[in-house]
């Protein structure tokens, strides 16, 4: 167990610096493009990503979480989930070209139909990525799972970037959403040995576990870009542009600090879904870690969006601060849920994942496209959001509660020294916010950043550290990333020695 743990910390510790550096280089896309292009350019793009999204979805059948949940390395099924997803890559393309006159004629915007026929060519490709990746995760070798996302990031980045300084229109955002999409193809065959053969074999075995990721992804779908055809079609391209980035900043602690934990947690959870009582600890041990990443970063970014956007995206995006804040708050609480979805899997229980993606679906699309109808700001449209998940996490963590067996103790003891944390650092915040003057440009907006950022993780990390001192030093995420400082500077000692000669 304990060699688990360490191989899952471990393969977190990959996954969230890779999500770190794609998100770097993330950031610096999105502060340049901001800068060249326009709200409505974003906008535009996202109207066509959200025809594209909804293919992806429907092809989105987890086969390889089904994959790894497979003891044996099976060939049989292995080929099967490469010519399915070959298949899908095929159908998605020709739907795309199909669809693209109509698409443009929904949307009222002519551009959208070009747009749509480039991007079925990148559906097309996608579809040959090599099965064989799945093998990195399923084994436990998150190093080159970690080289082979880098390499499709660094080389969609050069791209876009690139084409926005060269032609300043949205075809740069076009280019690079196809470029990526080719490199992990090109990529996928390069890194990994693994030759996948057409074969329909384990069709059957596939989908009996896959039907649930499939209906998930449609629900998910349904809540997260619902509000692409509900703004593109009843506001403006500028609007639509305005909520996705927005949308974008705000997720920062979900998408780029809670998957990469959970997507190295969910092979060792996989190991262990046999022993319940193993599973619950692994389950409490990444939990804390994951909360005690993400919830700061949400309420951070929550309390200083309006330096953040005028920083990071300057002054043509100001509407979008309020935007991020409830956004931001959404994704802080929605963790809590979302935590819980790699277990359920694991215990062959994906239906439950299922279940709360439709409430959340229920609560979301049809209110938010109700108020926007209505005439209703976007600013006050989003805390649809916030009301969703408020809804489903108390419902979520009963369900766990009940399948792991755990108490309330148990979650209390996993919790309370990150809200403990929060809550002094948001205090912190909003009294150094006091004496400190709002800021009305991108300058002053950097210095105030530069003081309530060190401010903010110093008050969080000393409350942390020192709520864990006086509670005996439990075992926790703090005592992992000890033991992984610890182990880091035990190499970089032993390797200055060798240098040394010694």
């Amino acid at each position: 167990m304990k060699s688990l743990g360490r191989a899952v910390a471990s393969g977190a510790v990959w996954m969230v610096a890779l999500k770190l550096i794609e998100r770097s280089i993330g950031f610096v896309s999105t502060v340049i493009l901001a800068r060249l292009l326009v709200p409505a350019d974003f906008g535009l793009v996202a109207m066509s990503m959200a025809l594209f999204a909804i293919l992806e979805v429907i092809g989105s059948f987890g086969f390889d979480q089904a994959l790894i949940r497979q003891r044996s390395n099976d060939p049989a099924q292995f080929n099967t989930a490469w010519t399915l997803t070959v298949c899908h890559g095929i159908f998605s393309a020709t739907v795309l070209l199909l669809v693209a006159g109509p698409a443009a004629a929904f949307f009222k915007d002519p551009r959208l139909e070009s747009i749509v026929q480039v991007l079925a060519l990148a559906a097309f490709v996608q579809g040959f990525e090599n099965i064989g990746i799945v093998l990195y995760r399923k084994e436990l070798q998150f190093r080159k799972d970690f080289a082979f996302f880098l390499g499709k990031k660094l080389l969609a980045f050069a791209v876009t970037v690139s084409l926005a300084f060269w032609l300043r229109s949205y075809w740069a955002l076009v280019a690079g959403i196809v470029v990526s999409r080719t490199a992990g193809v090109v990529l996928s065959y390069l890194v990994n040995s693994y030759r996948p053969r057409i074969s329909f074999a384990a069709t059957g075995d596939l989908f009996r576990f896959s039907r649930w990721i499939l209906l998930n992804g449609l629900l998910d779908y349904t809540r997260g870009r619902s509000p692409d055809f509900i703004l593109g079609r009843f506001a403006s391209a500028g609007t639509l542009g305005v909520f996705r980035i927005s949308s974008e900043l705000a997720s920062l602690p979900t998408s780029e600090l809670m998957y990469p934990v959970m997507r190295a947690a969910y092979p060792g959870y996989s190991k262990v879904a046999h022993d319940r009582l193993a599973l619950k600890r692994a389950f409490l041990s990444v939990q804390g870690m994951v909360i005690t990443l993400t919830l700061p970063a949400g309420i951070g970014i929550a309390l200083l969006a309006d330096p953040i956007v005028r920083v990071l995206l300057g002054p043509n995006w100001l509407a979008a601060v309020p935007i991020v804040q409830v956004l931001a708050l959404h994704g802080a609480l929605r963790v809590f849920r979302l935590t819980n979805n790699a277990v359920f899997n694991v215990l062959g229980a994906p239906y439950w994942n299922t279940a709360f993606s439709a409430i959340e679906t229920i609560t979301i699309a049809p209110v938010f496209g109700w108020l926007i109808y209505s005439g209703v700001s976007l600013d006050v449209a989003v805390w649809a959001y916030l009301a969703a998940s408020s809804i489903v996490v108390p419902f979520a963590v009963m369900v766990m509660s009940r399948y792991l067996r755990l108490s309330f103790g148990d979650r209390l003891a996993t919790m309370w020294r990150p809200v403990l944390g929060c809550t002094t650092m948001a205090v912190a915040l909003i009294l150094l916010g006091d004496t400190t003057a709002i800021p009305t440009d991108a300058r002053s907006s950097i210095t105030v950043l530069a003081i309530f950022i060190p401010v903010g993780a110093c008050v969080y990390f000393v409350t942390i550290i020192g709520s864990w001192w006086l509670a005996g030093r439990p075992v926790g995420p703090e005592t992992r990333a000890l033991d992984l400082l610890s182990r880091s500077i035990e190499k970089l000692t032993s390797l200055q020695w060798k240098r040394s000669g010694y």
